[in-house]
């Protein structure tokens, strides 16, 4: 089990507040899930569902959004608990994968580049003309950072991550490994019967706090910028294609594929596999749910499901009726039978 070893009251200051119920000094030396939580571990429950079943926990202490009448252990009263928690197991990732300070001899860095305070370049890294890393960042082995290219501070780009040339990224970038950004959009054009590529010579523009998950791809722009803004995650082999404008706190799940020149409005969620035609934009807060392929705009706040994506309430009623159709078809012999007999 992850170790901890806080005190509650620690921990109280580590998650941003809280309400303690039993001994603040209570030494939280590990996390645990709440089935399998021991009288030193601190575990947690999601939402009011919860309560009960954790009232029977081994747990010493639990983050839990309301007290728990008859639980044995310590508590930590806090409003929403599988937030608090993630705090934690983000404290104890950057711990476990903290990296010293420095450039490693076999990393590869170009004199024209800028390296900001406390940057660590892993072996094998490479680090062109131009490019920028900003202060505390962390670059693991393997990784390719283009000319011009640019990423803001106490970011992490893990092995293997590729970002090319005129890339523009904010803070607290995360890139997991095998990620491609900055890659040549799918672009040609049709001539005399044979397919010309059209360059894209374009760049990328991403906020703060985005993350990008493992193997996923980001294309540039042809002439412009292919956009990701403040906040959005993109799950693992998700495609953006060039000249996508992707807003701000955006969920695109893994396996996600947008097409060239598509728009997404803040706040909405793209559920696995889900994917878009070219030019279509996705409205603010509008869900495209798992698989399902979006051919023309979705209005903001919408729920689609279905290949073509339709309403959700719509598809519900299509899907009822496909299922339906053996039964319809044998009904419609039968009536055909009787019409031909009378």
């Amino acid at each position: 089990m992850p170790r901890l070893d806080l005190t509650l009251d620690e921990v109280r200051g580590l998650v941003g507040g809280g309400e303690i119920v039993g001994d603040p000094g209570f030494l939280c030396a590990g996390l645990a899930p709440l089935e399998s939580a021991g009288p030193r571990d601190l575990s947690f429950v999601k939402d009011r569902r919860y309560l009960e079943a954790a009232a029977g926990s081994r747990a010493g202490a639990l983050l839990v959004p309301e007290p728990i009448d008859g639980f044995a252990g310590h508590q930590l009263v806090v409003t929403a608990p599988l937030a608090a928690f993630a705090r934690i197991l983000a404290r104890i990732a950057e711990e476990a994968r903290r990296q010293p300070a420095g450039i490693h001899p076999a990393a590869e860095v170009h004199p024209a580049a800028k390296i900001g305070e406390g940057v660590t370049v892993g072996p094998g890294a490479v680090v062109r003309e131009e490019a920028e890393v900003g202060d505390g960042s962390v670059l693991y082995a393997n990784v390719y950072l283009g000319q011009r290219s640019r990423i803001g501070r106490r970011s992490v780009l893990w092995p293997n991550v590729v970002i090319l040339e005129d890339v523009v990224a904010g803070d607290r970038l995360v890139v997991h490994a095998g990620a491609v950004i900055g890659a040549e959009g799918y672009g040609y054009a049709q001539l005399d019967g044979r397919h010309v590529k059209v360059p894209q010579v374009g760049s990328i523009v991403i906020g703060d706090d985005v993350e990008i998950g493992a193997l996923a791809t980001i294309d540039r722009a042809t002439i412009a910028s292919t956009t990701i803004g403040r906040g959005t995650k993109v799950g693992d082999l998700a495609h953006v294609a060039h000249n996508c404008r992707v807003g701000e706190d955006v969920l695109i799940l893994p396996t996600v594929a947008l097409s060239g020149s598509v728009t997404v409005g803040d706040r909405a969620i793209l559920a696995g596999r889900a994917g878009t035609s070219d030019n279509v934009t996705i409205g603010e807060g509008a869900v495209l749910g798992g698989t399902s392929v979006a051919f023309r705009d979705v209005p903001p706040g919408a729920v689609m499901w279905g290949n073509p994506a339709r309403e959700k309430t719509l598809e519900i009623r299509i899907q009822a009726a496909l299922a339906r159709l053996p039964e319809m078809q044998r009904e419609l012999r039968r009536l055909r039978r009787r019409l031909e007999e009378s």
